[in-house]
């Protein structure tokens, strides 16, 4: 089978439509992924609330070599924590997405203002991940003040471009850790469950 050979025009069109899916399916992955992060943490804080309310019907804890243990009350001890686990994470996955809009915003609004200003492209390609921590750079997005670029930093290329990927690297760790702690949060509620299930 011979494949058809096309226009310059024609690609354009379907370069063009390329773009346009993987935009409204990025879109929707994201849409989905909020609306996710918030039903399981809610179904979390709602389990960990429930899990409250009926202590009363176990036993005392007690920390003793001398005694056997008593898996009754050590499953549902273990299903509190998973569930408060389940809640952290959610806040997490919620904080770590927030941040990441915010800053992805910014960076189109750096693109849109670098190439009216001076006709400059800013990078785009891989950033290499492989060496950076997704919990330490959430701790220093939460703590620290974001280096957002300013007017003032339009008038040296190579000092934006670094500014600007700097960005880039802390917004692709912010979302990577939206979605490792929303997989995780999803495992911990499910754990929850089974623990409270064996209780």
């Amino acid at each position: 089978m011979h494949l058809k050979n096309m226009t310059d025009q024609e690609q354009k069109e379907h370069i063009k439509e390329y773009s346009d899916r993987n935009r409204f399916w990025a879109n929707q992955a994201l849409n989905q992924l909020g609306y996710s992060i918030n039903l399981f943490t809610t179904l979390g804080i709602a389990f960990l609330t429930f899990l409250f309310k009926i202590r009363g019907n176990y036993g005392e804890i007690k920390i003793d070599s001398n005694l056997p243990i008593d898996w009754t009350i050590t499953f549902y001890v273990i299903s509190i924590i998973t569930s408060l686990t389940t809640v952290v994470l959610g806040l997490v996955s919620v904080t770590s997405r927030l941040y990441d809009i915010r800053i992805t915003r910014h960076l189109i609004w750096t693109r849109k203002r670098a190439m009216k200003k001076s006709k400059w492209f800013l990078p785009e390609g891989f950033i290499d991940l492989s060496k950076s921590s997704k919990i330490g750079n959430y701790f220093k997005t939460l703590t620290k003040k974001i280096k957002w670029i300013e007017t003032e930093h339009f008038d040296d290329k190579e000092s934006l471009k670094e500014k600007f990927n700097d960005l880039r690297k802390q917004s692709k760790l912010l979302g990577e850790l939206a979605w490792r702690s929303h997989k995780l949060q999803l495992l911990t509620i499910f754990f929850a469950v089974v623990f409270y299930g064996l209780s």
